[in-house]
C-alpha cells in the first residue's frame, strides 16, 4: 500500500472511531439507506470494504443496482449469490415478494442471520447456506482466507486457505422453495468467484422467465479454472439477454454487442468486470441508461 493510501486509511480509520465509538464496530450502517449490517471487523474485506466504505460514504456498484431494481421491479424474487455479509441484501427494502440470500461460507451464516434480525423486512428474507452449482450434491467443498472472506471459492487457487463443506444446491432448488410464480420479476446479484457459468447452467427457469435482470462478476482467469469458457458464458447470456458493461461506483452502463466488444472494452481478452443482463432494456432503470 503507498504512503498517501495508508494515510488516507489512517484518516478514515479515525473517522470509524468517531461514528462508531470503536475502530473495529461488530454492527455497520450501510450509507445511502441506514440499513444495519453485522460484521466481523477482523475481516480485513469486511472491515475495508464494508466498515470504512460506510464512513466514506460510498455505495458500490452491485449495491447501487441492487437497491434500485429491487424498487423498480415490486412482488418479485431477488437472489443475492455469494451474500457474503449481506450488504446487498441489506441495502434493499422487500415489502413485498422475497430476497434469498446464498452464501457458500457458513462461517458467515450467523452474520447473515444477525442482518437478517436487524432489516424491517426480515420476514421476507431468506438465508441459503449453499454452494451454488450445476448439479446437487451432498457435499461440496468451498476454500477461502480468513482474514478476506470475500474471494471465497469451489476451486482451491493458493495453498493456506481454510476449507468449508456444505451442500451444493442449484438455484433452481433454492429458488423453488418459496411460494412465487415462475413469472415474477427475478432481481440477481452475483458474485460466486468463477461459479457464475455452473451456477446459472443450474438455473434453466431464469431464461424462461419474462422479467428479469441482474449483476454479476465476470471474471475470465476464474472462469476458465472452474472449468468454464468465458467466451461461451458470455455468448450464451448474451442469447438470451441484453448484455452491458458497468461502470465502477456509477450508474453507467455500455450495450456490448458481442464477445470483441466487451474485450475491447475491458481492454484486454483477459479481465475482471461488473456485467448486467436484462430480458428487455425496459427492465433496466430509467437513469442507467443514456
Amino acid at each position: 500500500m503507498s504512503l498517501l493510501k495508508d494515510l488516507k486509511h489512517q484518516l478514515f480509520g479515525l473517522g470509524v472511531l468517531a461514528r462508531y465509538g470503536t475502530f473495529y464496530p461488530r454492527e455497520v450502517s450501510l450509507a445511502e439507506t441506514g440499513h444495519l449490517i453485522a460484521v466481523d471487523p477482523q475481516d480485513q474485506r469486511a472491515w475495508r470494504k464494508i466498515i470504512l466504505e460506510s464512513v466514506r460514504g460510498r455505495v458500490s456498484t452491485p449495491m447501487m443496482f441492487w437497491r434500485d431494481h429491487v424498487a423498480r421491479h415490486r412482488g418479485g424474487l431477488y437472489l443475492d449469490v455469494g451474500a457474503n455479509y449481506g450488504e446487498c441484501a441489506a441495502h434493499g427494502d422487500y415489502p413485498a415478494g422475497y430476497c434469498i440470500a446464498v452464501e457458500a461460507n457458513s462461517n458467515l451464516i450467523p452474520y447473515l442471520e444477525q442482518t437478517r434480525q436487524l432489516h424491517a423486512d426480515r420476514d421476507r428474507i431468506v438465508i441459503a447456506n449453499a454452494l451454488v452449482d450445476r448439479e446437487p450434491a451432498e457435499s461440496a467443498s468451498l476454500w477461502f482466507a480468513p482474514i478476506w472472506t470475500g474471494g471465497g471459492s469451489a476451486v482451491a487457487s493458493a495453498p493456506g486457505l481454510s476449507e468449508v463443506v456444505v451442500p451444493a444446491k442449484t438455484l433452481q432448488q433454492i429458488v423453488e422453495s418459496l411460494p412465487l410464480t415462475a413469472d415474477a420479476p427475478l432481481v440477481m446479484k452475483m458474485d460466486v468467484e468463477g461459479h457464475e457459468a455452473r451456477a446459472l447452467e443450474g438455473f434453466p427457469g431464469l431464461f424462461e422467465r419474462p422479467a428479469a435482470v441482474g449483476i454479476l462478476e465476470f471474471d475470465t482467469e476464474m472462469l476458465g479454472r472452474a472449468g468454464s469458457d468465458p467466451q461461451a458464458f458470455f455468448s450464451e447470456l448474451a442469447r438470451h439477454f441484453e448484455v452491458y458493461l458497468t461502470t465502477r461506483r456509477s450508474r453507467t452502463l455500455m450495450k456490448l454487442s458481442g464477445w470483441r466488444d466487451l474485450c475491447e472494452a475491458a481492454g484486454s481478452a483477459h479481465f475482471h468486470r461488473d456485467l448486467v443482463f436484462a430480458r428487455t432494456r425496459e427492465s433496466i432503470c430509467p437513469g442507467w441508461l443514456s
